[in-house]
């Protein structure tokens, strides 16, 4: 009814042409069809402009929508889900200030969307018990309010699956799942994603800026193992994230409250070096430290702590079938750093296997299968077992136990002499014992031996190779300790290997480093259990204490951490309640004195400050296929608005209230322009 208006103003407007007789109208004529032409034209345009820009003003006030199926709330409730990420690299600038008070913006537009009633979730890379309830919108606004960093740094998928397999225990009909983040490349593995179709996952970017990082990597020492006075060298990786090189960046390293050794190293862009700072270690009990540097403005990652598994005493025991080796009592007995016991088979005390540290069978005529059950156990445990057989020994039972522990088996005796090959220097075993290869190194000679079989399965590796391309040592890891098998016996008769200088560090080393494996440092987003050296009571409640180096020291309380028993050892199990860098002491509930070291650092996962793009991640969404997740791509929109837009479908009224302004506008020009023409005639004419 309403275009009928300017239709009928159209008819009505329309003008008579009366004719006009002249001599000579050739040129009039051709001047007044083509004014008619044009004047009618014109007038269709008005016309047209005038019927659009009603149409378009009457929908406009019909507030048409554009509705999305898969967004469109259901009957039947709502629980909301959401991920707000805290770990480190939130602190860098955003438009709050930072970018995890961005984020706290973010999920209070997203309550703010929903109608009083919908439960909601606060979930962050804590991960904690207390985040797996059901909160109401005001309590988790006041949740949201109270967030904090976190240490911890969680993979974009597995927040997915937590998410998920929590709502999926609301039995609602509209599961929504947010996470607000600023989504690092290291940690946003879109392609391990669950595809859950009953979730509507929408991720809300916040742009993340690459500010450049320079970070202490890592730490490497030069030997599983030390001992007091013993000199330590320690090499330190950093790394530069920026796209500038950064020349003599300072490195300190300290001891206990003493700095021990300073340094400095170039760094270019987008690369790595390394520097390597050596100490000697006294007399301290526990040996704990930290190396460090300067780096602004992200700097939780310019320390790394670190705890040193000093060796007080070492056990030994020999059990000997032919009387007592004269080269083994030299060099162990009367050591201060080893404990020697010379025992035989009969007399063998199976507790002290315990201990760990390193066990010969020193010419054994045989091998009971007792014993040689025990000792695969005490092996898989982490000590040290040399196997030196006899000549004319039973080799049936040497080869039962080399079997279980998948060592190279015993062959048949040879007594033609041959002198060693090769060395195998680079092994651990021979760690800070050669400062270069040495061409010329004297090598052993053998008089008689057993030939070496490896079998299928055998994971040994050669330490000293014959010229016959036979093995004289092997050394096989069996868990997390290993065993050594030589082919003769130490003996002069045997072999001059006992009377070289090469005899001292082998042996000697396979003693010194058969104490468990000990980390210098764990991570704190761990979740493997760390092995202790100590004996703990769990009964008593053994408690985790922070030393005086550490991040805030002293403003964490103690922790009384998991402690299980697999095995012979003790295993420590932290279930994200050590949530600060530093060094630690373990010591039981009712002892004072600490009895075992331990070091946290952050990980360095959340160091590197490289984000993923809006455009990337709605790129990863399509090629992955998942069309229940959404990208909202503008951080300065308001989440409420886009929520609302979303489920109540999106308004056209603004479209066309703009298109009938165009109408009206279009209608305006082509009236001047009318104007405008007359105007120019009468000049003309005048």
């Amino acid at each position: 009814m309403a275009v009928g208006i300017p239709i009928a103003i159209h008819l009505l407007q329309l003008r008579r042409y009366k004719k006009v007789y002249f001599s000579n109208v050739d040129m009039l004529e051709e001047l007044q069809n083509e004014d008619r032409r044009q004047r009618n034209l014109r007038q269709l345009l008005i016309l047209a402009m005038r019927i659009l820009a009603i149409v378009f003003l009457v929908l406009a006030f019909c507030q048409p929508v554009i509705r999305n199926k898969a967004s469109q709330l259901r009957s039947g409730g709502t629980v909301v889900s959401v991920y707000v990420d805290n770990s480190y690299s939130m602190e860098s600038g955003g438009m709050d200030g930072s970018l995890l008070e961005s984020a706290r913006r973010k999920a209070r537009e997203i309550a703010e969307a929903y109608k009083p009633g919908v439960q909601f979730q606060l979930l962050t890379n804590d991960m904690g018990g207390i985040q797996f309830q059901w909160l109401s919108r005001e309590e988790f606004l006041t949740s949201v309010d109270g967030l904090q960093t976190s240490a911890v740094t969680q993979n974009l998928s597995v927040v997915a699956r937590r998410q998920n397999d929590f709502l999926r225990s609301a039995t609602t009909a509209n599961r929504h799942a947010y996470v607000i983040g600023d989504f690092q490349r290291s940690t946003t593995d879109i392609a391990n994603f669950p595809q859950d179709s009953s979730v509507l996952t929408t991720f809300i970017p916040l742009g993340g800026s690459g500010v450049a990082n320079v970070y202490l990597d890592t730490l490497t020492f030069d030997s599983p193992a030390y001992y007091a006075g013993a000199t330590v060298q320690v090499e330190v990786t950093v790394r530069n994230d920026g796209d500038r090189a950064v020349e003599s960046l300072p490195l300190r390293l300290s001891v206990g409250d003493r700095q021990r050794a300073v340094a400095s190293v170039d760094v270019a862009a987008h690369g790595s070096a390394t520097a390597k700072m050596t100490f000697s270690l006294g007399n301290e009990g526990i040996v704990q430290g930290m190396v460090e540097t300067t780096d602004y403005p992200i700097t939780f990652d310019d320390r790394l702590y670190f705890t040193l598994p000093v060796v007080r005493q070492v056990p030994v025991m020999v059990v000997g079938g032919r009387g007592e080796n004269a080269f083994l009592k030299r060099l162990f007995d009367g050591d201060s750093l080893v404990r020697y016991r010379h025992t035989v088979v009969g007399q063998i005390d199976y507790a002290q296997f315990a201990d760990g540290g390193l066990v010969v069978l020193d010419e054994l005529a045989s091998i009971p299968s007792g014993l040689a059950q025990t000792l695969h156990q005490f092996v898989t445990d982490g000590g040290t077992l040399l196997v030196v057989p006899a000549e004319g020994a039973a080799v049936e039972s040497y080869n039962d136990m080399l079997a279980m522990m998948q060592a190279p088996q015993l062959g048949e005796w040879t007594a033609r002499k041959s002198r060693a090959e090769q060395v195998s220097t680079d092994m651990p075993l021979f760690r800070g014992v050669f400062q270069r290869r040495m061409e010329d190194m004297e090598t052993p000679t053998v008089e008689g031996h057993y030939r070496l079989m490896v079998q299928a399965g055998t994971v040994s590796q050669s330490v000293v190779r014959l010229l016959d391309g036979g093995d004289y040592l092997t050394a096989t890891p069996v868990g997390e300790g290993s065993c050594y098998l030589v082919a003769a016996p130490l003996r002069s008769e045997y072999t001059d290997f006992v009377q070289q200088a090469l005899f001292v560090p082998t042996l000697y080393n396979m003693a010194l480093f058969s104490t468990p494996p000990v980390l210098p440092y764990h991570l704190l987003s761990g979740t493997e259990p760390i092995a202790l050296l100590g004996d703990y009571d769990a009964e008593a409640l053994p408690h985790l204490v922070q030393s005086s180096q550490g991040e805030a020291a002293g403003s964490q309380p103690y922790v009384i951490p998991d402690i299980r028993r697999i095995g012979s050892r003790q295993w420590l199990l932290t279930h994200g309640t050590v949530t600060q860098a530093g060094n630690y002491y373990l010591n039981d509930a009712g002892d004072a004195a600490p009895i075992e070291g331990l070091s946290f650092n952050y990980i360095r996962q959340e160091s590197v400050m490289d984000f993923c793009t809006p455009n990337e991640l709605k790129r990863l969404v399509d090629d992955m296929h998942l069309s229940h997740c959404t990208v909202a791509t503008s951080a300065q929109k308001s989440m409420t608005d886009y929520i609302q837009q979303r489920h109540q479908g999106k308004p056209l009224w603004r479209v066309f209230l703009l298109l009938a302004l165009v109408a009206l506008l279009a209608e305006i020009l082509l009236l001047r322009s009318k104007n405008y023409e007359l105007r120019s005639k009468a000049a003309a004419n005048f």
